[in-house]
């Protein structure tokens, strides 16, 4: 009998939540196959196993918490042989999850305060040394359903790199891939499949039955709980609406995307929001700052990393387009076309989900005129963003249709003024009124 703890996830982590077994009891399993995903409140790992036996008990179930070297799962080694050949329990920290989940998330939905992540390190070029011949590749065929082996390492570099393990040929020893089987997919990204997206178990409707059900909040669900909670007690919100008269914009954008269309964009009204935020904080520098709770402190942010809420089949997440101030429209609609696409695939790194200074939410291709935003704390500032829609209007004395949006922020009124924030407001409904502006640094 071996019993497996709960090993160290990362830094300053202490315990985690059980999202889901990928293992039953009674299972025989081998090195390396995945047991189980976990959620911290700075990721979603998963957690392979560090032997090859049988499993005789999981410790928990989805949405217990449990403690760094707690009991995890009991094995029945078996083979002692096969037992000694496996690798120490230390040499299998987890590699967090394709679907990392460090959430950020504003209304309708909170998420965890953003956290410090390391930037990953590029992946080396790959050379005739230890790049595996795509020959000799094609002669390594997994079979279907066979476990997936590989070191922790390894499944980070693969992640990183933006691949499947399952479509990778191993080379290693029982076809376990190595560090330069990841090198040799990655240098012919064109012949592995395109994978399908995995989501993590969100918050569903239950299936009919003739009485009540308890449905469980767990895994995203319950991090988005407890952070919307924890933004609403902390920060005294409120919301200021003002409309915006969106027909130059509308005009701009439809002019531009007959423009955009030969290079395979489309531009949406978000890059002009972002890039329009950008500007208006440049002379309302509070708006793109964030609360250091503990020494009382407005830290007013020097770079312009903006959140965007984005609805995926695992729930809420927020990807940060970084500096948004130093890079063009076309820039900046790549890059949400981009990032957005990754976060609903589960591939978008940590990285690139932590560090906002502002957020958007929007629900304007779905409907409603405004909602009153909850700030994605411990940013100070949320900007809802509405509906287009067609309006009879009075101008100068005549009735005319124009297309009218509502924008909806939020603040935190402990350190934003009404008059600050009508201002703000203000400066941005003028930006957006008269688009063209935005176009000087176009490239």
């Amino acid at each position: 009998m071996y019993i497996f703890e709960m090993p160290e996830i990362g830094e300053g982590v202490v315990e985690g939540e059980v999202v889901r077994w990928l293992v039953n009891e009674g299972d025989r399993v081998s090195v390396d196959q995945p047991l189980c995903e976990i959620m911290t409140d700075k990721a979603t790992v998963q957690i392979s196993s560090p032997r090859a036996g049988q499993i005789q008990k999981l410790h928990g179930r989805p949405g217990d918490i449990l403690k760094v070297h707690s009991p995890l799962v009991t094995f029945n080694l078996g083979d002692a042989a096969e037992a000694q050949r496996a690798p120490a329990q230390k040499a299998h920290a987890p590699a967090p999850a394709q679907k990392a989940a460090p959430v950020a998330a504003p209304a309708p939905v909170a998420a965890p305060a953003p956290v410090a992540a390391p930037v990953a390190a590029p992946v080396a070029a790959p050379t005739a040394a230890n790049t595996i011949p795509a020959p000799i590749a094609a002669r390594m065929p997994r079979p279907p359903g066979a476990p997936v082996l590989a070191s922790p390492a390894v499944r980070y570099e693969a992640r990183k790199s933006g691949l499947e393990l399952e479509q990778i040929p191993g080379s290693g020893k029982d076809g376990r891939i190595t560090r330069a089987d990841v090198e040799a997919a990655t240098a012919a990204p064109a012949a592995a499949p395109a994978p399908e997206p995995r989501a993590l178990p969100a918050l569903q409707s239950p299936a009919p039955t003739d009485g009540d059900q308890r449905v469980p909040i767990i895994g995203l669900r319950r991090k988005i709980a407890e952070k919307m909670v924890q933004a609403y007690r902390t920060a005294p919100h409120f919301t200021y609406v003002d409309e915006v008269d969106a027909t130059n914009l509308v005009a701009l954008r439809e002019q531009l995307n007959r423009i955009a269309g030969p290079r395979g964009l489309k531009l949406s009204y978000l890059p002009f929001i972002l890039k329009a935020l950008a500007v208006c904080f440049k002379e309302f520098p509070t708006l793109n700052a964030v609360m250091d709770e503990k020494a009382f402190e407005l830290i007013v942010r020097k770079d312009v990393h903006i959140g965007l809420a984005t609805d995926t089949d695992a729930g809420l997440y927020v990807p940060i387009v970084k500096h948004v101030d130093r890079k063009s429209l076309w820039e900046i609609a790549q890059e949400i076309q981009d990032l957005t696409q990754r976060t609903r695939e589960g591939k978008a790194r940590l990285d690139e989900l932590t560090g906002g200074t502002f957020t958007v939410t929007s629900v304007g291709n779905i409907g409603g005129r405004f909602a009153t935003p909850i700030l994605n704390h411990p940013e100070v500032a949320i900007l809802g963003v509405n509906q287009i829609h067609d309006r009879p209007m009075a101008i100068d004395g005549q009735v005319v249709i124009r297309k009218m949006m509502y924008l909806s922020p939020s603040f935190d009124h402990r350190v934003i003024d009404g008059a600050v924030a009508a201002r703000f407001v203000s400066a941005l409904k003028n930006i957006l009124e008269n688009p063209q502006s935005l176009l000087l640094d176009l490239r």
